[in-house]
């Protein structure tokens, strides 16, 4: 069966507030459609604390009633809710069906409607649709710091002191996600930071091969230590790659390194590699990386409904210290706290522990649900920033 793909567009965050500015304004809200993708967007506003009094069709069918994804809702005709005026309706159909919904509504002079777009409908509806196992993707960094000082580095790792994480830690952790997930998800990164700065990183590769035999797994480097790990006191890396078909994917940075040898030596052992200068480059060269500004409210007062347009949610998780965290930010948020003075608060709600939970069905429903942390991050002033530089490592970096 082919591996459904998830899409990168995220919701548009405008309509998002157009949205919600519209429900606020109706002490009844109701969703016009029934369906799989509607009921996904009745977890979205379950998740925003909006309340939704039923689903609204035109004519009910005698399956509307049952076979609830979600959770039962009533489901009504749109003629019985007409003259409500206290009410408003979402409208969430597909574009085709809205030539033949809008004029009747207008043939009855209601106005009370909010037109979602398709694209917003389904971008949600993938947002917080949970995923299958085999879609499981997670990172776990091998090392906090790193060799590079990058402006705005999502995992504060120019911020933070030397730190690697323990082989029995990470075999122990390794080993209960291996049970957890019946030792198979889609894709496990090993990163940091810097993964090739910690000393038994080949070992890191064996224990994780170890327990996913069928998982594809990729070291995410800078490359500036590549070379040098051909004859490491630890064994040759190159070959520890070619022997647990470990993938390597390098991030090109402006710098002094020669990028071709690297190829040549992947090459010479057979190993998978991928040169990229971000995915988010402005141009499509080897030498240009963009970063990309993650904007804090230190504050923490971030409405609930913006967490859908966030490039993390439900993309993947991160194992840090035997728990599962929705994004690096959230995980890696102590260096933050610790350098500036800050106070951003995990709470209980902002991570799994993973020998607290049984099944991985649990990690995919934490994974497409709103946290406590989503406060703090601004999305709306998230974006593409500069070229990359160097970090000045204030704070004006993230806010």
């Amino acid at each position: 069966m082919e591996k459904e793909r998830l899409i990168n567009e995220l919701p548009h965050i405008y309509e998002l507030e157009d949205m919600m500015a519209f429900c606020r304004n109706y002490t009844r809200v109701y969703i016009y459609g029934r369906g799989i993708q509607q009921e996904y967007l009745l977890k979205y506003f379950d998740m925003c604390g909006i309340k939704i009094t039923s689903y609204v069709v035109t004519k009910k069918r005698e399956r509307d009633n049952t076979d609830f994804y979600y959770r039962k809702l009533p489901v009504v005709e749109f003629e019985s809710i007409k003259n409500d005026p206290n009410g408003g309706v979402i409208l969430a159909l597909s574009d085709k069906y809205y030539h033949q919904i809008i004029p009747k509504f207008r043939e009855y002079r209601y106005q009370n409607y909010f037109v979602m777009t398709e694209f917003n409908k389904r971008a949600i509806a993938h947002q917080v649709r949970p995923r299958k196992k085999e879609e499981l993707i997670f990172e776990i960094s091998l090392a906090d710091h790193c060799n590079l000082s990058c402006q705005m580095c999502d995992h504060f790792s120019q911020l933070s002191d030397k730190w690697f994480v323990s082989i029995g830690q990470f075999k122990t952790d390794m080993e209960r996600m291996g049970k957890l997930c019946e030792h198979k998800v889609e894709t496990i990164t090993l990163l940091g930071g810097e993964p090739t700065l910690h000393p038994d990183i080949i070992e890191c590769m064996r224990i994780t091969r170890e327990q996913f035999p069928d998982t594809e797994i990729i070291v995410l480097t800078n490359g500036i230590l590549l070379l040098q790990l051909e004859k490491s006191e630890k064994g040759n890396f190159w070959k520890a790659c070619k022997d647990y078909q470990i993938h390597i994917t390098v991030t090109i940075y402006p710098i002094n390194l020669d990028y071709n040898k690297i190829e040549e030596k992947a090459a010479q052992y057979g190993i998978s590699l991928m040169m990229s200068s971000d995915i988010h480059a402005k141009k499509l060269t080897n030498t240009v990386k963009i970063s990309d500004k993650h904007t804090l409210d230190l504050s923490g007062s971030i409405e609930k409904f913006y967490c859908v347009n966030c490039l993390y949610f439900n993309k993947f998780c991160v194992l840090k210290d035997g728990r599962i965290y929705m994004c690096p930010i959230a995980a890696h948020s102590d260096i933050f706290n610790k350098k500036f003075e800050q106070n951003l608060l995990i709470r209980d709600e902002d991570y799994l522990d993973i020998y607290q939970i049984n099944s991985w069905e649990e990690i995919v429903e934490f994974t497409c649900s709103y946290v406590p942390f989503c406060s703090y991050c601004d999305l709306k002033n998230w974006g593409h920033h500069s070229e990359w530089k160097t970090s000045s490592k204030k704070i004006e970096e993230y806010i």
